[in-house]
C-alpha cells in the first residue's frame, strides 16, 4: 500500500514537472516571440531613422552644392574685378611714372632757367658793380698806345686752369703809369705743374719786375721759366717733397738751391743783353722779385701748400667768417719786411737771408691769393679789398672775367698788377650738383 501511494505521488510529481516544462517552452515561446517583435520594431525605427537623416543629409548637400557653385560665381566675379583694377593700378602707375617724367623735366628746365636768371644777375651785378663805389676811376683801362722798346711784352695776360678741386687762375695787367708813359709790362706769372716726389704739383709763379730796370720784363719771365725748370728736373729739390715733415733747415736749403740756380738764369739774361757792361749794372738792368706757390691737387680736407720767394709779394687769403657779421676777409697770411721786400734777383745773399717762406693749410671755400706789391698795396683800400672779396668768394671767374677784374677802372700807384688766384673746393664733388660754385 505504501509502495502504492509512493507510485502515486511519484507519477503525480512527474507528471507536475512536465506540466512545468511545457508552461516554461511555452513562456520561452512568447518572450522570444515579444524579444523579435521588439527587434523588429526597433530596427523598423532605425531604419526609418537612417533614412529620415539621410534625407537630411541630402538635402544639407544640395544646398551645400549651390552655395559652392554660388561662391565659385562670386569668386570669379572677385578675381575678374581684381585683375580689372590690376590693370587701372598698372594705367596709374604708368601715368604717374609719366608724370614724375615730366615733373623732373619741369624741375631740369627750372633749374637751367634758375642758373641762367643767377647768370644774368650776376653779369647785372658786375654791370652795376664795375668798380668800387667809393674808390676813385682811373682812366683809361685801355691802353691808348703800344709800348716802346725791345723789351716789350704783351700787355695783359691770363692764364688759368680747372683742376679738380682746385681752381686757379692768374692774370699781369700793365700799369696805369706804364700806359702813360708808353712803357712795357714788367712783371711776369706762370702757372705749371711739377713733380712732387712722385705726384704733380702745382707751381703758380708772380714775377713782379723792378720798375725802373730795363730788361726786368725778360728777367721776370725767364726768372718764371727757370723756377719751372729747377723743380721740374726729374729729381726733387725737397728730400721727403715739398709738403713733408721735414725740418725748417732742409726746406730752406732746397729752396736756396733752387733760387740759386734760378738767379744763374736771370743773370744770364742780363749777359746776353748788356754785352760790354760790368757785372753790377747787369743784375740792376735784370733785377725782379720772384715768388712762388706749390699746392697739393686732389681731394683734401686741408690742403697744403708751400710760399717761397725773394723780394716784394704777398700771399693773402679769403675765407668766410673772417670778416664783421661772417662777411669773408682779406687776410695777410706772408708779407716781407720792408728790407726784404726791397731785395731782387739775381743779386740774392749766399747765405739765403733774402730767402721768406711759409707753410700754409687752407680748406675747402678758402681763396688763396698770390700779389705782386701794386696789387697788394691796391688790395690795401677797404673798399676796394670788400670789392674783391664780393666778386671772387663763392665762385671762380671765366678768364676774360677775371682778367676785367685785375683790370678794373681804380685808380692806384700806377704799378703793373700782376696776381695768381687759387680756390679750394676741398673735395671734386664740391663742383658738382647743387654745390657747385657758380663761373661768371
Amino acid at each position: 500500500m505504501t509502495t502504492l501511494v509512493l507510485g502515486v505521488l511519484l507519477s503525480v510529481s512527474v507528471l507536475s514537472l512536465a506540466l512545468l516544462a511545457l508552461r516554461l517552452r511555452a513562456r520561452e515561446r512568447v518572450l522570444r516571440r515579444t524579444a523579435q517583435a521588439e527587434r523588429a520594431a526597433q530596427q523598423a525605427a532605425f531604419d526609418a531613422e537612417l533614412a529620415r537623416q539621410r534625407e537630411q543629409w541630402q538635402t544639407e548637400r544640395a544646398g551645400l552644392v549651390g552655395t559652392v557653385g554660388e561662391s565659385g560665381n562670386s569668386l570669379e566675379l572677385a578675381r575678374a574685378a581684381q585683375r580689372s583694377a590690376e590693370a587701372r593700378a598698372g594705367q596709374a602707375v604708368a601715368e604717374q611714372a609719366d608724370t614724375q617724367k615730366e615733373l623732373a623735366a619741369v624741375r631740369a628746365a627750372r633749374a637751367d632757367a634758375e642758373a641762367k636768371v643767377r647768370l644774368l644777375e650776376a653779369r647785372l651785378r658786375e654791370t652795376d658793380d664795375a668798380v668800387p663805389p667809393t674808390a676813385r676811376a682811373a682812366s683809361p683801362a685801355v691802353p691808348r698806345e703800344l709800348p716802346l722798346g725791345r723789351d716789350a711784352a704783351a700787355d695783359s695776360v691770363v692764364d688759368g686752369a680747372d683742376l679738380g678741386p682746385v681752381v686757379v687762375r692768374a692774370a699781369s695787367v700793365r700799369g696805369r703809369r706804364h700806359r702813360e708813359d708808353r712803357e712795357h709790362r714788367r712783371d711776369a706769372v706762370q702757372l705749371r705743374l711739377v713733380d712732387g716726389s712722385g705726384s704733380p704739383v702745382l707751381l703758380s709763379a708772380v714775377a713782379p719786375g723792378a720798375p725802373h730796370a730795363p730788361l726786368s720784363q725778360s728777367a721776370a719771365t725767364a726768372a718764371c721759366r727757370a723756377l719751372v725748370t729747377q723743380l721740374s728736373s726729374g729729381t726733387s729739390p725737397f728730400r721727403d717733397g715739398p709738403f713733408g715733415e721735414g725740418d725748417d733747415a732742409s726746406v730752406t736749403s732746397a729752396l736756396r738751391t733752387v733760387l740759386a740756380g734760378v738767379a744763374n738764369s736771370v743773370r744770364l739774361v742780363g749777359r746776353a743783353n748788356t754785352a760790354g757792361v760790368v757785372h753790377a749794372s747787369e743784375d740792376a738792368q735784370v733785377a725782379t722779385s720772384l715768388y712762388g706757390l706749390l699746392s697739393q691737387l686732389g681731394d683734401h680736407r686741408e690742403r697744403q701748400h708751400l710760399v717761397f720767394g725773394v723780394g716784394d709779394a704777398r700771399l693773402l687769403r679769403l675765407r668766410a667768417g673772417d670778416g664783421a657779421e661772417g662777411a669773408p676777409r682779406w687776410t695777410p697770411l706772408l708779407t716781407p719786411d720792408a728790407a726784404l721786400a726791397g731785395r731782387s734777383l739775381p743779386a740774392v745773399a749766399e747765405d739765403g737771408s733774402d730767402l721768406v717762406w711759409q707753410r700754409v693749410v687752407t680748406r675747402s671755400g678758402d681763396v688763396l691769393l698770390l700779389a705782386s706789391g701794386a696789387m697788394a698795396r691796391l688790395l690795401d683800400q677797404e673798399e676796394v679789398a670788400d670789392w674783391y672779396a664780393r666778386r671772387w668768394h663763392g665762385r671762380h671767374p671765366f678768364l676774360t672775367s677775371f682778367l676785367s677784374d685785375v683790370n678794373a677802372d681804380i685808380r692806384d700807384d700806377g704799378g703793373d698788377r700782376s696776381l695768381v688766384c687759387l680756390w679750394d673746393h676741398g673735395h671734386a664733388a664740391a663742383l658738382r650738383g647743387e654745390g657747385a660754385a657758380p663761373r661768371s
